[in-house]
């Protein structure tokens, strides 16, 4: 009896595999502020429901070694699919950081608990933002889509390549450093012209004493800036985030 379930139970362990990364690596579920039992706890019903919808997709490795290979796959498509969508969403915090290392009001760190290091209130706003448009904008659902869909794309246990997984990582990193960057600009910009505008003022009348408002100045015209571009750089973020997973399937 158990001899002929053996293929079943085997199968739910890969798709439950691939789910646990996907969980592991995702945004918002995979935040470190989630304890690790949680997630893999929510992974357990969501990999059974692919894996039910995926017509119970049954494994039959030859032998033990090449079961455990079948696993480390898993596991590194769903975890590389999560972090590809999380490194882009991550943009948007670090668009606030240099935001806010441009205004002036990025000195001072305090610590993030969803991804278990220190940030500039300025990067947690952003980020808290962006995570937000991403779960309003369907990015839940579009994990769970793509974990159904990559069931029937790419069945449990068959040969993928692996490189190009890897790469789309890579490539989803320097995305995301430039995207941040792009985010940044209207501020970076903002500030600059601010700054250029106090040294000219400094330069035509020297008797004035610049550099007792020029701090002030700084953060009123960035803060009115980033006021401005903040739900644009939350969308932006989050479309991003949810191309990202789309491409991965």
């Amino acid at each position: 009896m158990i001899e002929a379930w053996q293929p079943y139970m085997l199968g739910y362990w890969l798709v439950f595999l691939r789910c646990g990364g996907l969980f592991i690596g995702a945004p918002v579920i995979g935040a470190q502020s989630i304890p690790m039992p949680l997630r893999l706890t929510i992974a357990m019903p969501v990999a059974f429901a692919a894996f039910a919808g995926a017509n119970f997709p049954q494994d039959s490795s030859p032998s033990l070694s090449a079961f455990a290979v079948r696993c480390a796959l898993e596991t590194l498509l769903g975890l590389a699919t999560g972090t590809c969508a999380r490194m882009v969403l991550l943009a948007a915090q670090g668009a606030g950081a240099v935001a806010g290392l441009a205004m002036g009001i990025g000195f001072s760190q305090v610590l993030d608990p969803s991804e278990g290091g220190e940030n500039s209130s300025t990067a947690q706003i952003t980020g808290t933002l962006a995570t937000a448009m991403f779960v309003a904008m369907g990015g839940i659902q579009t994990l769970i889509i793509w974990l159904s869909r990559s069931l029937v794309d790419i069945p449990p246990g068959s040969e993928f390549d692996v490189q190009r997984v890897c790469w789309a990582v890579v490539l989803s990193s320097l995305h995301s450093i430039g995207l941040a960057v792009k985010l940044a600009y209207p501020v970076l910009a903002a500030v600059l012209v601010g700054q250029v505008g106090l040294a000219i003022v400094g330069r035509t009348a020297p008797q004035l004493n610049i550099s007792s408002v020029g701090f002030s100045v700084t953060i009123v015209a960035g803060a009115a800036v980033a006021a401005a571009v903040t739900p644009q750089i939350m969308e932006i973020a989050a479309r991003e985030a949810l191309t990202a997973i789309n491409l991965r399937h």
